[in-house]
């Protein structure tokens, strides 16, 4: 067993950023009437973990446990403590919000793997809430000090590389602990698939097994939304080279080749012909592997799909009983292509709104007809010429800056709501009728390999008193790739405030970016050029006109 805790590595963009409000330890005595009902709580679902898709929701596996789950697993949260009557906290106000953070305060929850230490922050947020949490992870992980520290209830080891048993593992492990919970979900995308599978076992589903399986996999979102009569790009799966050939016939050119379980723009490319179908095809390929990252248990098949144009937007949803009650759009900044690493956001939207609803309209129905009812989902999507077009639904609160971004601009806490949707407490977000504040970021790509010449090229902007964040990826002697090279690195953040509009985030954004000066020393002397930046694109070129 290795000595250093493992602290995963998957998103390495996103850092807490924003000072968490902290809510009274309050009684709830004087909000309790005598015919005051109880109710239980459940999960939120997300993406699947490794080996899961091989045991399926109505498998006799999952049925045996299902028939054995004992009763006396319900936490004494929702055996003793009665909650207020659901239409007394489906109200979108500052009392109901109190009595809802009331009721969350003192529930148990198991989340399965805490995933990298960049997600320390929820874990914050929660022991603020009164939330108390166990993580279940491997021997080496990082949260069982986070638990020893008392940010956590408590640590469950449980060894994942196992596949094939961990979902009988987790059981027994569950089985034998003295604590009772109320929900089991997860912030990490390898870990959903199990926490949906051991949430339905134990009876505290939120959103089904089924639902959870049809959102991982791309191609099968797409096979849905077809059904159910929403819009889809013309796609074909590639299981080997030899499907190549009839798939770039069929869907033609330009077209985009990726994994259909990778995260995080993991092997996205965008090809112009079949033989950079071949060549991208092969590049995935030997990228795919298990031992660099468990994704890849999940499957290596691929989906050759037709390439959107237009703008980008992320669609933040917050679902309660299947019924939307919050979805605000954000801006995409045009991706750096043929890999889409991202680039920048800025909430809110500048688009036109007419433009939004449409996007919202679409998110909303493709998460519905997946079949989700609970909890935050974050949509990606196009506007194209032909209208709004889906890239996918990631089953989760998004990463980089998602959360902070719709605290700053509508003053929503995605942690804190998802968390009461998944204890089945109805959610009502308070929204303002307009933005509060308005927040840009930009992720700074490497724009050539070499090394780096500094880890304090970012420290200036600090005296701007609208610059709330910046961060650094890369330290001084480290090496960073460039496009020439492979997917670019990123190697800082920043994080704009501001009181007035969106346009004045992105110009402040842009000018630093026409300062900053490139601080990599190029492995290959003449290879040396400017950061890349998308002035071409929504919102930069709305500015210029």
């Amino acid at each position: 067993m290795s000595s250093v805790p493992i602290d995963y590595a998957l998103d390495r963009r996103h850092m807490p950023g924003m000072q968490r409000e902290r809510i009274p330890d309050a009684s709830m005595q004087d909000e309790l009437g005598a015919d005051a009902e109880v109710y239980g709580s459940s999960l939120r679902a997300n993406f699947m973990p490794p080996g899961m898709q091989l045991i399926a929701g109505d498998s006799p596996i999952m049925k045996s446990f299902v028939d054995a789950t004992p009763s006396s697993l319900l936490s004494p949260m929702f055996q003793n403590l009665p909650a207020l009557k659901p239409d007394k906290l489906k109200v979108a106000s500052d009392e109901a919000q109190a009595l809802r953070r009331k009721l969350l305060r003192g529930a148990n929850v198991l989340i399965i793997q805490g995933g990298y230490s960049g997600k320390r922050f929820v874990y914050e947020r929660l022991k603020e809430l009164g939330v108390h949490v166990t993580i279940m992870d491997g021997p080496d992980s990082i949260w069982r000090g986070a638990a020893e520290e008392g940010l956590l209830e408590g640590f469950a080891e449980l060894d994942f590389t196992d596949h094939a048993t961990v979902f009988e593992r987790a059981m027994d492990v569950i089985f034998g602990m003295e604590q009772k919970f109320d929900a089991v979900t997860t912030y990490f995308e390898d870990a959903v698939a199990l926490a949906a599978r051991l949430a339905s076992a134990l009876g505290l589903e939120a959103n089904s097994v089924l639902a959870c399986d049809q959102a991982r996999n791309k191609r099968v979102t797409r096979q849905v939304m077809a059904a159910c009569g929403l819009p889809v790009p013309k796609f074909k799966s590639i299981f080997t080279k030899d499907d190549i050939d009839a798939a770039a016939d069929y869907v033609g050119f330009p077209a985009i080749l990726k994994p259909v379980f990778g995260a995080a723009s993991m092997g996205v490319n965008k090809v112009a012909d079949t033989e950079m179908v071949h060549v991208a095809y092969d590049k995935i390929f030997k990228t795919l592997d298990v031992s660099a990252d468990t994704i890849w248990a999940q499957g290596t098949e691929m989906v050759l799909e037709e390439y959107y144009d237009g703008d980008e937007f992320d669609i933040d949803i917050l679902l309660f009983e299947g019924e939307c009650v919050y979805a605000k759009v954000s801006d995409n900044w045009a991706c750096w292509e043929p890999w889409f690493q991202e680039v920048g956001t800025n909430c809110p939207s500048a688009y036109p709104q007419s433009k939004q609803d449409e996007l919202i309209k679409l998110s909303v129905d493709t998460t519905l007809a997946l079949g989700f009812k609970y909890g935050v989902f974050h949509v990606e999507c196009k506007y194209t010429s032909r209208g709004p077009r889906m890239i996918e639904v990631n089953a989760r609160m998004g990463g980089v800056s998602v959360y902070d971004c719709n605290r700053v601009a509508w003053g929503v806490d995605l942690v804190e709501e998802h968390m009461m949707a998944v204890l089945k407490i109805p959610i009502r977000p308070v929204i303002p009728p307009t933005p509060m504040r308005f927040f840009s970021e930009t992720a700074i790509n490497a724009p050539f390999t070499g090394t780096m010449e500094s880890e304090d090229w970012l420290n200036d902007l600090k005296k701007d008193p609208r610059v709330s964040f910046v961060h650094y990826f890369k330290k001084k002697g480290e090496k960073v790739i460039g496009p020439k090279d492979g997917v670019p690195d990123w190697i800082g953040e920043i994080r704009v405030i501001t009181d007035t509009s969106v346009e004045e985030g992105c110009e402040l954004i842009r000018a630093f970016m026409r300062d900053i000066k490139v601080p990599i020393k190029p492995t290959e002397p003449g290879t040396e050029c400017d950061w890349f930046f998308p002035d071409h694109m929504h919102p930069f070129k709305k500015v210029l006109e």
